[in-house]
């Protein structure tokens, strides 16, 4: 199904450089920058005037990752210069984007439930985030240093395959249950030290191995972007995200702005079971994982 552009009719205008640390200080104020075995991790709290919430980035050799967490009060239009020679991947747990690329005579739509891979060399536009929208956000962005490293463009041909000014309309891709795992690891991590450090690049690296996988403009198979099977995606990962919360139908009717009939429906066809006995499954599973843990711990 093809989407519609959005007519952002409100949107504020915000010029920046460069550098990633000039849009977050546009609309939000830094409360914690520290570093440890390497990694350098800041955090932000977005502008009381621009809503609430929250980014967190993590940088260390050659790699960063960022964490956005946030409600918006009102449409905003970031102009941005974006970092040269990087490779970007993305995936959007929640809200909505509009992302122009110098050069293109169409908007490029970014919804819930689905992930882009970019590599970004001089390339200018922006990107308008809806007022009134959760935006959660996981975004891993990778330098010529990481793209060298690895061997990525070498193998994979990433300059040619995956230049932003060479993206369609067809550009993202479905967040499958593989990555929806990946994702919640990294959004529940408490590890410090070295071990985060170690834990952040393989997940990263996890990641951009299914989406290279994936290969430009291959849909995953029996995947659709249907927005209601979007919605039921997005309740998985609610369920998943947080075990240890009963939710009710009601509630997660709420969340992603379906009726609880459709839901109750939709989730059992998708999953072949209720969310009441999906959640029961899964921390079933979470609890053997854990039982398996402790077991090797002691022996």
């Amino acid at each position: 199904m093809d989407k519609k552009r959005r007519n952002m009719v409100s949107s504020k205008n915000i010029s920046t450089n460069k550098k990633i640390d000039c849009i977050l200080n546009t609309v939000s104020k830094t409360v914690s920058t520290y570093a440890s075995h390497g990694i350098c991790t800041r955090k932000f709290e977005l502008l009381p005037e621009y809503g609430c919430g929250s980014i967190e980035y993590h940088y260390f050799d050659g790699l960063s990752i960022g964490f956005f967490d946030a409600q918006l009060k009102k449409d905003l239009n970031l102009d941005s210069s974006y970092l040269t020679n990087t490779l970007k991947l993305s995936y959007l747990i929640d809200g909505e984007q509009i992302i122009k690329v110098d050069g293109k005579i169409y908007d490029l739509t970014y919804e819930s439930q689905e992930s882009y891979l970019v590599y970004i060399s001089k390339t200018l536009g922006s990107t308008q985030y809806s007022k009134n929208k959760k935006i959660k956000e996981v975004k891993i962005i990778m330098t010529p240093h990481f793209i060298k490293k690895h061997k990525l463009d070498l193998e994979y041909l990433i300059h040619n395959k995956y230049a932003l000014e060479n993206l369609n309309k067809n550009f993202t891709k479905p967040i499958c249950n593989q990555t929806q795992e990946i994702l919640i690891d990294l959004l529940t991590n408490t590890r410090q030290g070295l071990s985060k450090r170690l834990f952040l690049e393989s997940k990263a690296l996890e990641l951009l191995s299914i989406q290279l996988d994936l290969g430009p403009n291959v849909p995953i198979k029996n995947a659709t972007s249907d927005t209601i099977i979007k919605k039921i995606y997005e309740v998985q990962f609610i369920i998943n995200s947080d075990l240890s919360t009963q939710y009710s139908v009601h509630e997660l009717a709420r969340k992603v702005r379906l009726n609880d009939f459709m839901l109750k429906k939709e989730f059992k066809r998708v999953f072949n079971m209720t969310i009441f006995e999906y959640a029961i499954n899964a921390r079933m599973t979470k609890a053997k994982k854990t039982i398996k843990i402790w077991q090797k711990s002691y022996l």
